[in-house]
């Protein structure tokens, strides 16, 4: 018998580290993220959230 691979409560996790992190006063989410991506990729990403 081999070790059993870990169970993580990844979303329970992410939560922790968002608000510990106070990410949402880092954050300014009323604006595009500032990264290069090309129109190809940023379509996806819109297609994605949504959003036109």
């Amino acid at each position: 018998m081999g070790d059993r691979e870990p169970l993580i409560p990844l979303k329970a996790l992410l939560d922790q580290v968002y608000e510990e992190a106070a990410l949402d006063l880092a954050i300014d989410y009323q604006h595009p993220p500032k990264v290069d991506l090309h129109d190809e990729d940023w379509n996806w990403v819109r297609s994605q959230l949504n959003i036109s």
